[in-house]
């Protein structure tokens, strides 16, 4: 929470006082990615803030505090990073389940000078377009866990933010629930790339709060977003004109796997990095920018797909804050993680101990289960996610490269393949640690890898061949 002050008005004809409390919302963890952590227990103690318990009198601050508060989170912005966060979303533990009726205001009734209505209106929040807004939403994946009366702020949020709006009335007294279906709108939509946050006004009589005035904060205005949008759509459409035309989802999340790590560099400082400017325009990222172009990439090929936000454990750091999706695959749903299968994030981050012996794309994070993506991965608890658990579809999987055995046969047939297509590398990914251990024993310790390469390599003239293991992920790469 940001520049929070306290304004009390006096009513003619009316003793009680009408409190306005405004406070700025820093756009919350699930988007703020940048590969850096920053706790945000401290913060929510400072407010003394936990799950559903929240008091009024502790989002009053100094001038003075604010004031450090956006200093500090200008500089975060600045360098890219994701200090910021909410500090509410990140704390509920069953968002789904919340009860937004409770906290739904029908206010309309009452409001006898129109004043409420005439500003709704005039944003766009009229009775035909939420109908319509929520029709056109069925299907997103974070609007389908919402109530009714969630899916309805859902769309006056929609509205204001699509329009950049200020200071609307929305149906709810709750700013729980608001910062709940903000997030939800963002998970759904990649391509509001303006929006960095959101502010609110409460107004309040005695204890009770009469109505909220929803804003967002906007970092572009509509002129910059249009010219903008309109270089996104270049590198839209050209990436989905050589996209596959198979109906295999699979070779289409390829793809754009592929397609977006050759197009990007992973840059820490890079402008824009928290939505898909950095990637469609500026053609480099950090992770938030990578998710969420995998994400906006994916919906255009009618590939359900959203950005997930949590922490992960590298060499060089534990519970760095991170973003990578979830993606619906032939009915199935997997992980994938485009920013760690460039290398040259790898390569930046030091997160590999051999950097230098690292393909350009590293399929290791492409359609993988729950299991496999926990082993560094941590989710936060901002939405629902599903148990992926098929291995259908896992990269290794589906290109013949995923070994439940030390069959060389196998290993023979993967390598003529591989010199047959051109490819730089053999990977081997093997299903246990002992199938790891064998096979990196036949085929390097006992030199069988020597039957099946080829330019020179041979048995009785060993020349030095080239490969990287690691036993953390169970690989073995070949280098051709």
């Amino acid at each position: 929470m940001k520049n929070i002050l306290v304004n009390k008005i006096k009513f003619k004809g009316i003793h009680a006082k009408m409190v306005v409390v405004i406070a700025t919302v820093a756009i919350a963890s699930t988007f703020l990615c940048g590969c850096e952590y920053f706790d945000i227990d401290e913060l929510l103690k400072t407010f003394d803030l936990s799950d559903y318990d929240y008091d009024d009198s502790t989002f009053l601050e100094s001038d003075e505090t604010a004031s450090e508060d956006k200093e500090a989170a200008d500089e975060a912005a600045e360098e890219g990073s994701d200090s910021l966060d909410s500090g509410i979303s990140s704390k509920i533990k069953d968002p789904e389940n919340f009860d937004f009726s409770s906290f739904y205001k029908k206010f309309f009734d009452t409001d006898t000078d129109g004043d409420v209505k005439k500003v709704r209106e005039a944003a766009g929040l009229t009775d035909e377009n939420l109908k319509k807004v929520m029709k056109e939403q069925e299907g997103n994946y974070a609007y389908d866990k919402l109530t009714e009366a969630g899916r309805t702020l859902y769309a006056e949020l929609y509205l204001v933010l699509t329009k950049e709006s200020e200071e609307v009335y929305v149906s709810t007294t709750s700013e729980q629930a608001i910062d709940i279906v903000f997030n939800y709108l963002m998970i759904d939509h990649p391509e509001i790339f303006w929006v960095e946050g959101y502010s609110f006004k409460r107004y309040t009589v005695g204890d009770v709060t009469e109505k909220m005035a929803f804003s967002g904060q906007y970092t572009y205005d509509l002129k910059e977003v249009a010219q903008r949008k309109k270089k996104i759509d270049k590198y839209v459409n050209e990436c989905i004109s050589g996209a596959p035309s198979s109906g295999d989802d699979y070779l289409k999340i390829k793809y754009i796997y592929e397609y977006i790590i050759a197009k990007t560099d992973y840059v820490s400082g890079a402008p824009d990095n928290q939505n898909i400017c950095s990637v469609f325009i500026g053609g480099e990222s950090v992770c938030s920018g990578y998710a969420k172009a995998t994400q906006y990439l994916l919906n255009k090929l009618g590939i359900e797909c959203i950005t997930v936000s949590g922490t992960v454990d590298t060499r060089t750091t534990s519970d760095a804050k991170h973003s990578w999706n979830l993606v619906q695959c032939n009915g199935k749903y997997y992980y994938i993680d485009t920013t760690w299968g460039d290398s040259s994030y790898q390569t930046v981050s030091s997160d590999s101990e051999n950097v230098t012996n690292l393909p350009r794309v590293n399929y290791e994070y492409l359609c993988v289960t729950t299991e496999n993506i926990l082993s560094n991965h941590k989710f936060s608890d901002v939405i629902a996610l599903p148990e992926c658990n098929s291995m259908a579809d896992n990269y290794y999987v589906r290109e013949g490269a995923y070994f439940n055995n030390d069959d060389l046969e196998h290993v023979r047939e993967l390598f003529d393949r591989r010199y047959s297509e051109g490819s730089e590398n053999v990977t081997i990914k093997c299903a246990t640690e002992d199938v790891y251990n064998l096979l990196l024993d036949k085929l390097v310790s006992k030199g069988a890898v020597f039957d099946y390469l080829r330019g020179g390599y041979d048995k009785d003239n060993k020349k030095n061949v080239r490969y990287t293991t690691f036993e953390e992920t169970k690989t073995i790469i070949f280098w051709l």
